[in-house]
């Protein structure tokens, strides 16, 4: 005797699979783009505010300021950095 069917169709299999599958899903460019654009305003308020990392970190460029992110916590990981907190 077969067992009884967990989803009554095609369709609604395929959105449960997508939901459960939904972490795995690479996000979008316009997505990483607009989150880039929100880190660097908020990188240039706080500079503007006085924030000393964040004078560090502000450019002109949302590519530029996710290097200077980026490299600034590639400084923040090596033995020096930690030893001195």
């Amino acid at each position: 005797m077969p067992r009884e069917r967990e989803y009554t169709s095609n369709a609604e299999k395929q959105k449960a699979y997508r939901e459960r599958h939904a972490h795995k899903k690479p996000a979008r460019v316009d997505e990483v783009m607009a989150l880039a654009r929100t880190l660097r305003g908020s990188i240039r308020d706080a500079a503007r505010r006085g924030d000393s990392l964040a004078q560090e970190l502000e450019a002109e460029r949302v590519d530029d300021a996710l290097r200077n992110l980026i490299r600034e916590f590639e400084r923040r990981s090596t033995s020096e950095f930690v030893e001195k907190l």
